[in-house]
């Protein structure tokens, strides 16, 4: 059973600067929607020796538009298919102590990539949000 809920019974990224409106999120939220990170802790993660920057939005996505100046690794990560992040994940982060830092575009893949990379082993997967919500970097 769903029901649509208003912003005040939801955690939300409050560096969020999505354009849809709050009352859109549907209960039960999943838990992996919980899971965005605060600037202050992907700063304090961004500093880390060994961090990775992971962005998992499609090539056509990363052709549009880029992190800069940060340096990031890329792997795609689908709502319904994480096969590539999956397939790469040892290769580009090989330390699954360091902090991975993941975004995408609004933040849902990133969330179902975190979720991902904890089952695989990764200890410090952090829900960086969207690409837009990353201007403070």
């Amino acid at each position: 059973y769903y029901r649509i809920i208003s912003f005040d019974a939801l955690d939300v990224n409050p560096a969020c600067t999505s354009p849809f409106p709050a009352q859109l999120w549907i209960w039960p939220k999943p838990e992996s929607m919980t899971s965005f990170s605060t600037p202050d802790e992907v700063k304090a993660a961004v500093d880390v020796s060994g961090a990775i920057i992971l962005d998992v939005r499609t090539k056509e996505e990363l052709e549009e538009e880029q992190l800069t100046p940060r340096k990031f690794r890329h792997a795609s990560c689908h709502l319904d298919d994480c096969s590539e992040l999956m397939a790469k994940a040892e290769e580009l982060m090989p330390d699954k102590n360091a902090p991975v830092i993941v975004f995408c575009r609004s933040g849902r893949r990133a969330a179902k990539a975190k979720e991902m990379l904890e089952q695989k082993g990764y200890t410090k997967v952090m829900n960086a949000g969207g690409l837009k919500d990353l201007t403070y970097l």
